[in-house]
C-alpha cells in the first residue's frame, strides 16, 4: 500500500470542503493538500443532469447569492452567475382557501449550464489535489499525524498533520471511531429517509397556469408534495424553446416510481389547474438524514473531539 505526505486532507468534496480547501490553498499555496470524495464528481447533492433537452438538477435548484459568494470569490477563474427571470420572483402559496401570491426572497440566483458549473470550476481550480471516486475506509492515529486509508482496487493511505471532515455527521462518526469509540455505535443507529424529485415536461403552450416560480403548501396544509419549482420560468436554458419543465418535490414518496409519479402529478394538477400533457417524466430518489436521537447524541460527541484531538477539524 503507497502512501503520500500531506499537510491537509480534507474528506468530502460538497461545497463546504471544496470552499475550505481552497481559503486553506489562497493563505498557503505551498501547502501539500488533497481533497478525498467517494464520489466520481465534486459538489456533493450539487448535480444537474440534462435529459431530452431539460436541465434536471438533483440537489439545490437555485442559490442565494451571499450564500456561495465566498466559494466564487476564491475561484481564479468563476462560472457566470445568472440572474432570476422577472417570471420566477413570485410563487403560489397553496392554502385551504386556494392559492395566495407571495413574493420569492432571496432572488435565487444559478448558472448558465446548471449548478454543476460551480462544484467544476473548483476541480480545475484545485486539479490533482482533487481525487475523486476515493473512500475513506478508516482513519488512525499515528504519532502527531493522521493515517487515512482510502479503499478500491489499490488500496492507498494518505498522512496529514491536519484533517478536516467535511462529511454529515453519521459519516464523521463512523470514521473516527478509533477516537471515541462510543462514536462507530451511535453513528450505526443513525438513520435516514427516502426522498424523491419527480419532474414534468411538455409543450409551454398547453400550461398557461405552470408559471411564476412555484408553489408551496402552507404549513398546516397537508400534502404529498413539499414544493413544485416551474424549472423555465425561473431560468432560462431549462427546457428547450416552447417547453416547460416544473421539478415537484416528494417527502414521503411511494415505493412504486409510478406510484411517485402519479402522485406528484395528480397535485401539481390540483394545485395549478393545469390539463398539460406531461410527455417527460422523471423521477430521482435519495436519502436524507432523519435528525433524531441518535443523530443529535453523534454531532454533540463529534463537537467535542477537536478539543482532545490536535489537528482534527470538523465543518
Amino acid at each position: 500500500m503507497t502512501s503520500d505526505d500531506l499537510d491537509l486532507l480534507v474528506v468530502g468534496a460538497g461545497r463546504t470542503g471544496l470552499t475550505a480547501a481552497l481559503t486553506a490553498l489562497r493563505e498557503r499555496p505551498t501547502l501539500r493538500l488533497a481533497v478525498v470524495d467517494a464520489l466520481p464528481q465534486p459538489g456533493g447533492t450539487t448535480r444537474t443532469q440534462r435529459s431530452n433537452g431539460f436541465l434536471c438538477e438533483l440537489g439545490p435548484f437555485a442559490f442565494a447569492r451571499e450564500e456561495i459568494a465566498p466559494l466564487l470569490d476564491l475561484l481564479p477563474a468563476p462560472p457566470r452567475l445568472i440572474e432570476c427571470l422577472e417570471s420566477g420572483r413570485r410563487g403560489l402559496l397553496i392554502t385551504p382557501d386556494g392559492p395566495q401570491s407571495i413574493d420569492v426572497e432571496p432572488r435565487p440566483v444559478s448558472f448558465a449550464a446548471g449548478n454543476e458549473e460551480l462544484p467544476q470550476a473548483c476541480r480545475r481550480a484545485l486539479g490533482p489535489a482533487l481525487r475523486l471516486g476515493r473512500e475513506v475506509v478508516a482513519i488512525t492515529p499515528a504519532g502527531d499525524r493522521f493515517l487515512v486509508e482510502l479503499g478500491g482496487e489499490v488500496r492507498h493511505a494518505l498522512t496529514t498533520s491536519d484533517l478536516l471532515l467535511a462529511v454529515p455527521p453519521p459519516a464523521a462518526g463512523r470514521l473516527l471511531g478509533n477516537f471515541d469509540p462510543a462514536l462507530a455505535e451511535v453513528a450505526q443507529r443513525c438513520e435516514s429517509r427516502q426522498v424523491a424529485y419527480a419532474w414534468f415536461g411538455g409543450d409551454r403552450g398547453q400550461a398557461p397556469t405552470l408559471v411564476g416560480y412555484g408553489a408551496v403548501p402552507r404549513e398546516d396544509l397537508p400534502s404529498p408534495l413539499a414544493e413544485a419549482i416551474c424549472c423555465d420560468q425561473v431560468f432560462p436554458g431549462r427546457a428547450l424553446p416552447g417547453r416547460f419543465l416544473v421539478r415537484c418535490e416528494l417527502p414521503t414518496p411511494p415505493a412504486s416510481d409510478d406510484d411517485a409519479l402519479n402522485t406528484a402529478a395528480a397535485e401539481l394538477r390540483r394545485w395549478t389547474g393545469t390539463t398539460a400533457a406531461f410527455g417527460f417524466q422523471k423521477l430521482h430518489r435519495f436519502a436524507v438524514p432523519v435528525p433524531d436521537g441518535a443523530w443529535v447524541e453523534c454531532r454533540m460527541r463529534l463537537q467535542h473531539l477537536p478539543r482532545r484531538v490536535p489537528g482534527l477539524r470538523l465543518a
